[in-house]
């Protein structure tokens, strides 16, 4: 039997938090000891979150890649990212999550910080630099106005949240200034990524994505490249290796089966898809991952 990864509002959740503020914030140490300081892979269907890590120690497991996070940190997830962490007791750290809508009202019109924050980031962070003492006070803030109830509490927090997405979003690439998208392309790819969502298991060609935006294939690759470095096809082959990936490492599927899930009438052909992108077989992918 498949061994499904469950999708939470927040971890063990499903329903939204009970109080009004659109965003929740906790301490690390307030859930993850109710879970054994274990927090199993899932994902949330709209939701950012942002970990901000003072000391302690933790690894992170993010689709099918785990890692060790060295503290201080900060580090963001974004919606229907499959993350899992362990951390050990008496961590000290925080965890915002805000839904993408709030996300967007933050941001504005600023396409180049929502496409960093549309991936995973993580900032190993420096005690005794202004960027460690910059989240540390916005966290500190935000903590402390998060339990009040002064007037304008709303707006500062929301304020102080604008802070952390932006001061974020510019540290996910180090001396490195973004050219601001054209915010034309950047919808075009986004609606894009959704529709690759929707059809990737049909192994649809990039015609059929091209003709539901209204342009040619030609100019979806120009805006794939554009944005991201990458054909429209190996963007939907990606989200292909993605699920392939996810099903290896999370389900006890044998490999006929998680071809045939993915659209693959034949389980060789499977494999030599999976191979070329990953670099090795599944079965050697799911030994490596449930050996590691």
């Amino acid at each position: 039997m498949a061994r499904n990864v469950p999708t939470y509002k927040l971890f063990g959740e499903n329903e939204i938090w009970p109080s009004p503020e659109p965003f929740h914030h906790e301490t690390i140490s307030a859930r993850s000891a109710l879970h054994d300081w274990e927090i199993r892979p899932h994902s949330h269907g709209d939701l950012l979150q942002v970990l901000f890590l003072r000391s302690g120690s933790a690894e992170m497991e993010l689709e099918t890649d785990r890692r060790e996070l060295v503290t201080p940190c900060i580090l963001s997830v974004p919606p229907g990212r499959v993350h899992g962490f362990r951390f050990v007791p008496g961590i000290d750290g925080a965890i915002v999550s805000l839904p993408g809508f709030l996300v967007d009202r933050l941001t504005g019109d600023d396409a180049a910080i929502r496409a960093e924050l549309a991936a995973p980031m993580y900032r190993e962070l420096k005690r005794g630099d202004p960027e460690f003492a910059q989240f540390s006070g916005y966290f500190d803030e935000f903590a402390a106005e998060y339990a009040g109830h002064e007037p304008g509490r709303l707006n500062l927090l929301t304020s102080l949240l604008r802070l952390v997405l932006i001061r974020l979003a510019r540290s996910g690439r180090p001396g490195h200034v973004a050219a601001a998208p054209s915010d034309r392309y950047r919808r075009r790819l986004e609606r894009f990524v959704a529709m690759i969502d929707s059809y990737y298991r049909e192994h649809r060609p990039v015609t059929f994505y091209a003709e539901r935006l209204g342009v040619t294939a030609a100019q979806l690759n120009n805006t794939c490249r554009r944005e991201t470095g990458k054909s429209a096809k190996q963007l939907v082959h990606e989200r292909l290796l993605l699920e392939a990936r996810r099903l290896l490492v999370y389900s006890d599927l044998d490999i006929t089966a998680i071809g045939l899930a993915l659209g693959f009438a034949d389980s060789a052909y499977f494999t030599r898809f999976f191979n070329r992108l990953q670099g090795m077989t599944p079965s050697r992918f799911r030994l490596v991952k449930h050996s590691g």
